[in-house]
């Protein structure tokens, strides 16, 4: 039995099921009104779904239960204080997180902390006010009710208890497990994950990485061309029908005789791995240098080139020092992670594209896509919904083979839609664009579905190299080499070089043998 200490003003029990019914409840205020924010949108199919949603729930509980059992053997007023902040906290992120769809991630952070504080309290509203301070309060009054529990630490069974919590939570919680993620980034645990995640990326940008060369000046002070690089997600070329596919999925870049790869492979099969890979001279014999080089966006800036990057996703520690050599950066996406199911679309990057293009000169302009990611059905407008029916769970065993291709196939038309829009502006200019997804998905072939694991279709990854008439006509050697190379197997080392190639920069760090254009 555990012993509850005595003391003049505080009753004694004897019974530790009340000193755990105490924790329970202060768990549930929490996980009830705030983490279920979390879990409003996510879309249900029948029973299967909806209890794994509420397994999902239940095991943030439990690590939420451990948590605050062991911070309540602290004294009372530090218990009640943490208690009380981390509440108030999650009830402001369930707040925004319910009202407008805004989760919690490193671009949000960068709001609060780099911008002026008038930006910041525009968001502090009367139902916010009023919210917080409901729930804040009876968190308040529920945790110092502690101090009627005055566990003896000294208890076997606290020590008991003690451990047990600490093993789940390394269980849960662990880096490397596979419960962790969908943990770490749900309320209230992503206050920590994404406030260390955004240390993290700051501390990564902020470390200087050395050229590679002395780069020397682009070929022509006065030229004007364009050079855009679009970096693609999970689009895969066998779902295209400029490669051959049956549906009509590609009819703009049809029209707008864009010259496909559609035998191109990445070495990698999910994002953090292969957009490094993509915008560095990393290659199979030299994939450190993902990790310890500059980028070609580096290059151009050398070059005296205007550089711009729009990001669609949220920055990860492992592409963004790159994002941030750009002269500009902007973050069209500052309210979405892989959690949220409402809409999160590419059209939001066109007006800050449309804008980039009214600068004269010389540019490079990076956009980085949320393109055919999981979950699909967010990442294409209603207006593109073609192929039915389409997905109705998220837990890819509950959906019909049919239904999955169906909701793909729309974010691959979708994407076609975004591509006509950024290329169609460029028709009367000089200017270049490529694409490049950065990895493949697996559509069943093998039982497999997504990507990030072993399956050929995971690293067959949908590139294209699209030119303007008077482009080609300054490049036709280019435009030749280009067509002449289509149907060649490579790897997606050639984007560096490509686009360093295509912009007329002389560099010792191009090969030519990696260059399309060659």
């Amino acid at each position: 039995m555990l012993h509850i200490c005595k003391g003049t003003n505080t009753p004694k029990v004897s019974d530790p099921f009340k000193w755990l019914v105490h924790i329970f409840l202060c768990t549930l205020l929490i996980t009830v009104t705030c983490t279920s924010a979390d879990f409003y949108d996510t879309p249900i199919k029948n029973f299967s779904d909806a209890a794994f949603i509420f397994l999902h729930w239940s095991s943030i509980s439990v690590a939420v239960f451990c948590a605050l059992l062991l911070v309540s053997l602290l004294p009372t007023y530090v218990y009640a204080s943490f208690y009380t902040l981390f509440l108030f906290i999650s009830a402001i992120l369930a707040y925004f997180r319910r009202t407008i769809g805004f989760s919690l991630n490193t671009m949000i952070l960068d709001i609060v902390f780099q911008n002026d504080a008038t930006v910041s309290a525009d968001m502090v509203t009367l139902p916010l006010i009023l919210w917080t301070s409901t729930v804040t309060v009876i968190g308040w009054i529920l945790s110092v009710q502690r101090k009627r529990y005055r566990i003896k630490t000294s208890s076997i069974w606290t020590y008991i208890i003690s451990v047990a919590s600490v093993f789940l939570l390394y269980i849960m919680l662990s880096p490397d497990g596979r419960f962790a993620r969908p943990i770490c980034e749900r309320i209230p645990f992503n206050i920590f994950h994404i406030s260390g995640k955004y240390l993290s990326e700051r501390q990564e940008i902020e470390t200087e990485r050395p050229r590679q060369c002395h780069y020397a000046t682009v070929s022509s002070s006065s030229d004007s061309t364009l050079v855009i690089v679009v970096i693609g997600e999970a689009l895969r070329p066998d779902n295209m029908s400029i490669n051959g596919y049956h549906r009509r999925t590609t009819p703009n870049l049809e029209a707008l005789d864009v010259i496909s790869f559609p035998n191109l492979e990445s070495d990698h099969v999910y994002t953090n791995r292969s957009v490094p890979h993509l915008l560095t001279r990393a290659d199979s014999m030299h994939p450190e240098r993902a990790y310890s080089e500059r980028s070609f966006i580096d290059v151009f800036r050398a070059a005296g080139i205007y550089t711009a990057v729009i990001a669609n996703q949220d920055a990860e520690k492992p592409y963004a020092y790159f994002i941030n050599e750009a002269d500009t950066t902007i973050h069209s996406n500052k309210s979405k992670n892989v959690y949220n199911f409402d809409k999160w679309l590419d059209e939001d990057v066109i007006p800050h594209y449309m804008n980039l293009l009214d600068k004269r000169g010389q540019q490079l302009i990076l956009i980085h896509t949320i393109g055919s990611h999981w979950w699909y059905n967010a990442h294409y407008s209603d207006d593109f919904e073609k192929f039915v029916p389409v997905m109705k769970s998220r837990i890819v065993s509950n959906c019909d083979s049919i239904e999955i291709v169906n909701s793909y196939d729309n974010t691959v038309l979708y994407t076609d839609h975004i591509l006509s829009q950024i290329i169609s502006p460029l028709k009367d200019r000089k200017a270049i664009v490529f694409y490049m997804s950065d990895h493949g998905e697996a559509l069943g072939e093998n039982n497999l579905w997504l990507h990030a694991g072993n399956s050929p279709v995971m690293h067959r990854t949908a590139a294209f190299v699209w030119m303007s008439d008077s482009y080609k006509k300054d490049h036709e050697e280019f435009f030749n080499a280009v067509t002449r190379n289509r149907e060649k197997k490579m790897k997606t080392d050639i984007l560096y070089h490509s686009v360093i190639d295509a912009a007329g920069i002389a560099t010792d760090v191009m090969v030519d043998s990696l260059s399309v254009f060659r």
